[in-house]
């Protein structure tokens, strides 16, 4: 079995989205890439191309959410690659907010913190018929724990936080502090990590 530590990934979060311009958090509800969504895309195919070597050695996956798909055939065309040819994993999604879905993180945050298990560990705070971040750090693991080879991911804020802290053997409050941008690659190898982009 192979060890998903000794693996190169190069992991991408979705372009800008409508939501994203919104400050809402769609979770694994969806809304379009904007124009300069579609260009970041676009970039990060052409950056893929000039840093990855070989890409034909690599794995492609991503979340079957629109806007990490969409960004997905978008980054391998601009990358010289036929656009259908990764692997959507739904254990890739986004964190499930449930009932927290299109709000914003400060409003869903005040009412959080009103629940005693967000005031004990915010980690296994589980949105109301949603997950908790423990859950999706779980179904993150999974996913890696299956990886054979050296992959390109393209995934969501919350489950690129999660990649990373397994990658890195980070903390909660570590992993928790890390915010991707729709923009730039991030190459984790060999216990260390390098953002390419801007």
């Amino acid at each position: 079995m192979t060890d998903f530590h000794a693996l190169t990934l190069y992991v991408l979060r979705h372009g800008q989205c409508e939501h994203n311009l919104a400050h809402l958090v769609a979770a694994q509800n969806d809304s379009p890439l904007t124009a300069h969504g579609r260009e970041q895309a676009r970039e990060n195919g052409v950056l893929l191309k000039e840093i990855a070597g070989p890409l034909d050695a690599l794995g492609f996956y991503a979340s079957p959410l629109h806007r990490a798909a969409t960004t997905m055939e978008i980054v391998r065309e601009a990358a010289g690659l036929p656009a259908d040819g990764y692997v959507a994993d739904r254990r890739l999604m986004e964190i499930n907010c449930g009932r927290d879905t299109w709000r914003k993180w400060p409003d869903i945050e005040a009412d959080a913190s009103r629940d005693p298990q967000w005031r004990i560990d915010p980690w296994d705070y589980v949105h109301p018929g949603g997950e908790s971040l423990s859950m999706l750090s779980a179904r993150v693991g999974d996913f890696l724990n299956e990886l054979k080879r050296d992959a390109v991911i393209v995934a969501h804020a919350g489950t690129m936080r999660m990649i990373r802290s397994h990658m890195l053997g980070l903390s909660k409050d570590a992993t928790m502090a890390y915010h991707p941008r729709n923009a730039g690659i991030l190459r984790i190898a060999a216990g260390s990590e390098a953002h390419f982009g801007s």
